[in-house]
């Protein structure tokens, strides 16, 4: 019996992995629904060629000319986020949520309770969500199956030993394209310059925050609640090559570590395939030499930052996530130098109380504030430029 998937954020890198693997494991998978923001002309040859049943749009305003012959005649439409409810009104089996940002965060909840799994790239959902989300899951009963390489390859390793038998975990980092810049370098950097990844094929804005290494801080602060261990557990190294993605240090002086191409559709595979291991259909993937560096967290103070986040509690953390999507944002638009995003997280995130988020209206409460607050940081900067 084929496994019944949902696919939000269908037309974005995650997305077209994700469905790269139903087109060619179509005995295993079905689509039975999707998403996208606005991209109409995509997730048209979406639907023509995997006939899901639900589609929706985040952006209402695709409504007002969308011709509904163009997809599959037989698919409910829906329009906006406030129709996620209606949209998973559907028989599935497992959500894959590749929305970008904090944007994917009210899906996450919907499908979390309504008990059903979900295999989630967006880190930021968690980030901001903090273990409310976790708490959330347990209750309901729903699997929050990580698709992030790293914290994929940790799930894997770690589901072999108890929480106790490990001493610490170090996920690895790419270390991006600007990782032999100085910070003179650094804050020259342009937007074109810090889309070319050396390993990844990403999103926009995951591959902005590879070269920042903000990715890396949200990573550390996801990997501390999925977890649960705190972040002095959680350590980071610099492995360009990005063949091994996680690494769990055991109370006995063993370490392991988990292996693989650098190639998102592993680790969405092995989460789409959860609880079972079945054999892929990517070519055999020969390693050269591989190596390591530790980060210099002066030039790159993202970690420190998402630690002292981890540190002042769960609604620090929301603000660093949503500090950063703000200073993203305006360095795309030229209106801040690429270091100003350190300085824009960590003077929000200073801002914040301690403490975690109580209800989901919280976690949306102290998004909206931290976007202000980091507006407000983007003027000082801009002006300073």
């Amino acid at each position: 019996m084929k496994k019944k998937i949902i696919v939000l954020g269908a037309t974005g890198s995650i997305g077209q992995s994700t469905l790269d693997i139903i087109e060619k494991c179509n005995d295993k998978f079905q689509v039975v629904g999707v998403s996208a923001n606005s991209n109409k002309k995509k997730l048209s040859e979406i639907c023509k060629k995997f006939g899901p049943k639900n589609v929706l749009f985040s952006d209402k305003n695709v409504q007002n000319n969308l011709q509904k012959s163009e997809f599959n005649g037989d698919a409910k439409f829906f329009f906006g986020n406030d129709l996620y409810q209606e949209f998973f009104d559907i028989d599935f089996d497992l959500v894959v949520n590749g929305i970008s940002g904090f944007a994917g965060i009210k899906p996450t909840f919907v499908v979390i309770e309504k008990g059903k799994d979900i295999a989630i790239a967006n880190k930021e959902t968690i980030v901001s969500g903090g273990k409310l989300i976790i708490e959330k899951s347990k209750l309901s009963g729903s699997k929050i199956i990580p698709i992030d390489s790293e914290h994929n390859a940790l799930f894997q390793l770690m589901k072999n030993y108890e929480l106790h038998e490990i001493d610490k975990i170090t996920l690895t980092a790419s270390g991006g394209p600007f990782r032999r810049d100085t910070y003179k370098e650094l804050s020259k950097r342009k937007y074109s310059e810090a889309l070319n990844h050396p390993t990844w094929n990403m999103g926009t804005k995951n591959t902005i925050d590879s070269a920042s290494l903000m990715n890396k801080g949200l990573e550390v602060i996801e990997a501390s609640i999925l977890f649960s261990l705190p972040s002095n557990k959680i350590s980071v190294l610099v492995h360009p090559e990005s063949i091994i993605h996680g690494i769990v240090h055991l109370i006995d002086g063993g370490i392991i570590s988990y292996m693989s191409q650098p190639d998102m559709r592993v680790p969405i595979y092995n989460a789409m395939n959860f609880p079972y291991t079945f054999k892929h259909f990517l070519p055999s993937y020969e390693f050269g030499n591989l190596s390591f560096h530790n980060l210099n967290e002066n030039i790159f103070p993202s970690i420190k930052i998402a630690r002292f986040a981890l540190e002042k509690g769960f609604i620090a953390t929301n603000f660093f996530n949503a500090a950063n999507e703000i200073a993203v944002e305006s360095f795309i638009k030229d209106e801040i130098n690429f270091t100003a995003i350190f300085s824009i997280v960590e003077n929000v995130t200073k801002l914040s109380e301690p403490g975690d988020p109580k209800s989901i209206e919280d976690v949306f409460e102290y998004d909206k504030l931290a976007r202000k607050y980091a507006l407000n940081e983007v003027l000082k900067f801009s002006n300073d430029r």
